[in-house]
């Protein structure tokens, strides 16, 4: 019998059928597992158990009973249905099994840093994590989605959390959607309309409040950025961005934090934002300072970054950002943008050292920047 032990929690792997032909026989094996560990978590992994009888759930009850620290995994549909019908999910933590998807030869419709969207077929896209996240992550981002979305920003509801090889996914029912970078991209016609749809989004995300106590501020966040980032700078600049950060207003409406064109599809005339897992509450400066990176900053010290990231040359991506920013605002405004541009370099650098520590090169470019405009401004009030 396969088991594993990891920081405390024990997982013994079951398959096959555990009825009263070997349920003795299991119950063995286990003891046998149990007296040899030191552990204060006990998981039973049902992903190849294809049925349980009566003998085997006594067996699971007695586990319960001596491990109070104690989940049941993995349960397909035909198993969970049976501690269903005797009350078992009533009495213990049973987690039924992630359906499966193959993503074999599917289009890719979606890439950011962390994750990438594929199109199962014309009424499914699966959003595929790149790296390995816990299901309680995951859950919180859908949580966050529902919420947004009820409260009036139009947010792609998904159906299910699904397993694609090892990476966790997630469905969603996405009807003849296209990226909005692609729209972008084949229509150069439709720019001032797309530009002023994407702006409304921003101010519509921007102009939600929620009370939901939590949700992050998105204002602690980046204090914790400049924390970060100490190091980096003299005793006098960390204390002025610390001075800047702190004097931004709080706010209660939502900031999506990473809200580029990759992450938005469109729906016929509808804009649907697929990907909430940055969602915290705080000023809009945040937000434009957020997307600033993607459009302009990456491609400052790396030539070719927007082509490789979003799929569009460096030249259309200023555009979309500046001429977003107009629409915003309602004006054109040097002084908002140069403030923008200073809280975009703080999370650059903060970025970079998180997730590219060895990339000097664009490290120092983007902390060259933030010093250049540290002196200017005592405040960074973008009049919103």
């Amino acid at each position: 019998m396969k088991f594993n032990l990891d920081n405390e929690t024990l997982t013994i792997f079951l398959e096959g059928e555990l009825n009263s032909n070997n349920s003795n026989q299991i119950e063995a094996e286990i003891e046998d597992i149990l007296s040899k560990a030191t552990f204060e978590k006990l998981v039973l992994d049902f992903e190849n158990l294809s049925y349980i009888s009566s003998a085997g759930l006594r067996v699971v009850l007695k586990l319960k009973k001596r491990c109070p620290n104690f989940v049941v995994d993995n349960v397909n549909l035909e198993v969970y249905d049976i501690f269903s019908m005797t009350g078992f999910v009533d009495i213990m933590d049973i987690r039924k099994g992630l359906r499966k998807i193959d993503v074999t030869g599917c289009e890719i419709i979606g890439e950011g840093y962390f994750s990438i969207v594929y199109r199962i077929d014309k009424d499914t896209i699966i959003k595929v994590f790149k790296n390995h996240c816990d299901i309680k992550d995951v859950q919180r981002e859908l949580n966050l989605a529902k919420q947004a979305f009820v409260l009036g920003i139009p947010t792609a509801i998904s159906f299910d959390v699904v397993k694609v090889d090892d990476k966790l996914g997630v469905r969603f029912e996405m009807l003849n959607s296209v990226s909005l970078r692609d729209v972008f991209r084949d229509n150069p016609n439709r720019f001032d309309e797309l530009v002023k749809k994407y702006a409304d989004l921003l101010l519509t995300i921007n102009t939600t409040e929620s009370m939901d106590t939590q949700i992050p501020s998105t204002k602690e966040l980046w204090l914790q950025k400049v924390d970060f980032i100490k190091e980096y700078l003299s005793d006098a600049d960390y204390k002025k961005c610390k001075h800047l950060v702190e004097g931004i207003p709080e706010r209660n409406t939502f900031v999506h934090g990473d809200c580029h064109v990759k992450n938005i599809l469109t729906q016929g005339d509808e804009l649907l934002l697929i990907d909430m897992d940055t969602l915290s509450k705080g000023h809009p400066i945040f937000e434009l300072a957020a997307i600033y990176a993607p459009y302009i900053a990456f491609e400052e010290d790396d030539p070719g970054n927007n082509e490789r990231f979003l799929g569009l040359s460096s030249e259309m991506s200023k555009n979309i950002f500046y001429q977003t920013i107009k629409c915003y605002f309602g004006e054109e405004n040097n002084e908002y943008i140069e403030k923008i541009k200073l809280l975009a370099y703080l999370h650059m650098v903060w970025w970079n050292r998180v997730n590219e520590p060895q990339n000097n090169v664009r490290l120092e470019g983007c902390k060259k920047r933030l010093l250049e405009l540290l002196p200017k401004y005592n405040n960074l009030d973008i009049g919103k």
